[in-house]
């Protein structure tokens, strides 16, 4: 009788054993398999915040009315745009819970904004367009599709602005000045300065909305360093790269409208 219960004792346990055993391997097998829907899902719900919270003061400007208006944005740009070094989180992430109007994207790793001119004919309809383009054609001037110069560059800024206008009449242009670059040559410094007083010479002559978010973005860096906000030169991180990036936007839209 002992021995009898003795072997069924043994033969539940490795049953017991084997069934966990099967789960286990059928739950890796599962989480593996969907481990990429599973991160997307983290990161597509993931809080993104403002740098230093969302406050009163980067509540008060055009910019952020518009956001509130009900108005849809279309957000235009390059690789900071469309987040390919962020897994898809673009800049203007964390501003998307205050924008109550529908938003789509157009943008594409390494584009210029001749890039944006050649594809003018697939940008979504929207009443307010937000450009943010020309990193790459400051510190790549020898690829094929970037501007050369400075005016080269505020004239195909001006030349896109107008598409959109005549495309979406009525439509708000803001034009994000090229973004900062860390540890860059002194070269590129000075030609990120001439494309920058270009652009805004061009948004004040055809009345785009200029929004030029690198000063703040340097102090910033300045004060507490690139490490925490930074992936490298010139692409911001997640999440509190591209909180700094949406707050660099704000503030300086803000002190704009004063």
């Amino acid at each position: 009788m002992g021995k009898e219960s003795g072997k069924n004792g043994i033969s539940k346990t490795t049953i017991v054993l084997s069934v966990a055993l099967v789960l286990i391997v059928i739950g890796s097998w599962l989480f593996f398999e969907n481990f990429f829907d599973i991160r997307r899902f983290y990161i597509n719900h993931r809080t993104y915040k403002v740098y230093g919270g969302m406050t009163d003061e980067l509540k008060e400007s055009e910019f952020y009315e518009n956001m509130q208006s009900g108005k849809s944005f279309c957000f235009l740009g390059d690789s900071i745009t469309c987040g390919y070094n962020t897994e898809g989180i673009s800049w203007y992430q964390p501003l998307i819970p205050y924008i109550k109007g529908e938003i789509s994207d157009f943008s594409h790793s390494g584009w210029a904004v001749n890039n944006l001119i050649n594809e003018a004919d697939n940008i979504p309809e929207a009443d307010v367009y937000v450009i943010a383009i020309g990193i790459n054609d400051i510190l790549f001037p020898e690829d094929e599709d970037t501007a050369q110069t400075a005016l080269e560059f505020s004239t195909s800024c001006k030349e896109l602005g107008e598409y959109l206008t005549t495309n979406a009449p009525g439509s708000k242009i803001y034009f994000i000045s090229p973004w900062s670059f860390i540890d860059a040559d002194k070269s590129f410094v000075e030609r990120g300065n001439k494309f920058r007083s270009a652009l805004a010479q061009t948004c004040i002559a055809k009345g785009y909305g200029y929004i030029n978010p690198d000063p703040v973005i340097q102090s910033v860096i300045a004060d507490e360093g690139s490490a925490k906000y930074m992936f490298n030169d010139f692409h911001p991180n997640a999440p509190e790269g591209v909180g700094l990036f949406s707050y660099a936007v704000l503030k300086d839209a803000h002190e704009r409208s004063l």
